[in-house]
């Protein structure tokens, strides 16, 4: 085959993985497997594919010059309503941390805008990002809602825009976000691994629902390795128990769970006030560690890689030489990985130990 006529297409067809992937991969990018760079790098090698010369030539510029000369300028929208959040969230400075640092490497200066800045509106936005040669940014904070101010519409419409953290409808846009299904379902087998047989899932209800279902998916999903009369059904009545712990307990009594699985704190609190010890009576797992929360087990969500993705999918909708290139929508899923800490014991370590 010649070189000229191999396409991203092609190389994604042969290794089995999705064409966005592929130019993640090519790209270097930290949310890709070294596994799977690999087997594309291989891939592309043999097929003889060239790298798209209208990025490759934006690429060796920056190289050229270095990266304090930008290339060009992007908006870095905080849709959180805390004009702050960039630095006070719990979640959201990870996910700017990435966007950052990706940025930097790919040679784009930032302007930061606040959507609920009293003195901003769609159409005033919108000029700004024309009369300052704003193509395209990425929008992070949302965090309580999928749906993006309707009062933007002219910018949402009129420039490229990608979202990290969750998934937005009207509009709909290309988005990076942490594998949620995964993360639960990774937790939930790794409590069944250290010897907890009875883990159960605290969440409420509408964080699930913003996500679609897919903490509570995956937790559904591993607990089909379990025999149906430890299995557990999900408690969502968080705000009810913050109020109430007598909602917490009388749940708590009537499941008997020997780990919990859950997003927030909280939890921790109310097993305290109920005098049990953690680990040795219960198990804590934490669904989105914190690096601040230290004794805290769970999956770290990764969500600078997630930030670090959709600038790189900004990159790539910015720098394609098809013009309807950002038509078709994409996700980037990132994985999560296992922390080990206080809150939770190997009991099947411990057995050993005491049957010896």
């Amino acid at each position: 085959m010649d070189g000229n006529q191999v396409s991203m297409n092609d190389v994604a067809k042969a290794c089995g993985v999705s064409k966005n992937t592929v130019s993640l991969a090519l790209r270097d990018s930290p949310s890709i497997s070294p596994k799977t760079k690999s087997k594309i790098l291989k891939a592309a090698k043999n097929l003889g594919y060239e790298k798209n010369m209208t990025f490759s030539k934006f690429m060796s510029e920056i190289k050229k010059h270095g990266v304090n000369k930008y290339r060009e300028t992007i908006a870095l929208i905080n849709a959180n309503k805390n004009p702050n959040a960039f630095k006070e969230h719990p979640t959201i400075p990870c996910y700017v941390e990435g966007i950052r640092k990706a940025a930097k490497r790919e040679g784009f200066a930032i302007n930061e805008f606040w959507l609920y800045d009293k003195d901003l509106n769609g159409r005033k936005l919108a000029r700004i990002m024309k009369q300052r040669g704003i193509r395209g940014g990425v929008i992070t904070g949302l965090m309580d809602t999928n749906l993006l101010p309707q009062s933007y519409k002219e910018v949402w419409s009129s420039f490229k825009f990608v979202i990290t953290g969750v998934r937005t409808y009207n509009p709909t846009l290309n988005f990076t976000i942490a594998d949620h299904f995964l993360i639960a379902y990774k937790a939930t087998l790794k409590a069944l691994e250290y010897g907890y047989d009875r883990p159960a899932l605290v969440l409420e209800r509408r964080i699930d629902d913003l996500i679609e279902g897919r903490f509570t998916g995956g937790f559904l999903r591993a607990q089909l390795q379990m025999p149906k009369e430890n299995r557990i059904e999900p408690f969502f009545d968080v705000k009810e128990a913050n109020e109430d712990i007598e909602v917490f307990k009388k749940w708590f009594k009537k499941n008997k769970p020997n780990a919990i699985i859950c997003l927030y704190n909280s939890v921790e609190k109310w097993v305290d006030d109920m005098g049990l010890k953690v680990p040795q009576d219960l198990g804590l797992i934490q669904l989105e560690r914190r690096t601040h929360q230290g004794k805290w087990a769970g999956m770290n969500q990764r969500n600078d890689i997630a930030g670090e993705a959709a600038i790189e999918r900004l990159s790539q909708i910015l720098y394609s030489p098809n013009p309807d290139f950002n038509i078709n929508i994409t996700a980037s899923l990132i994985s999560p990985e296992w922390v080990e800490s206080e809150t939770i014991l190997n009991r099947n370590k411990t057995s050993q130990k005491k049957s010896r």
